[in-house]
């Protein structure tokens, strides 16, 4: 999956949500709890997995 370079390069923490309800709206948010959180190089090493992942037209995860 390919990440903009700028934003991984600038990236510090990730926060983890549990989605609890799924819009029927496109583009609307998605309403749920932090689960946890990644920082500094937990950050950087879980974009780094994340960039190894096969591109699909199928969302895989959403930012």
């Amino acid at each position: 999956m390919q990440l903009p370079a700028q934003a991984v390069a600038t990236t510090a923490l990730i926060e983890l949500v549990g989605i609890s309800v799924l819009s029927a709206k496109r583009g609307a948010p998605y309403p749920g709890e932090v689960v946890t959180h990644w920082a500094g190089s937990e950050a950087a090493d879980a974009l780094t997995l994340i960039e190894t992942l096969p591109g699909s037209e199928e969302h895989r995860i959403g930012f």
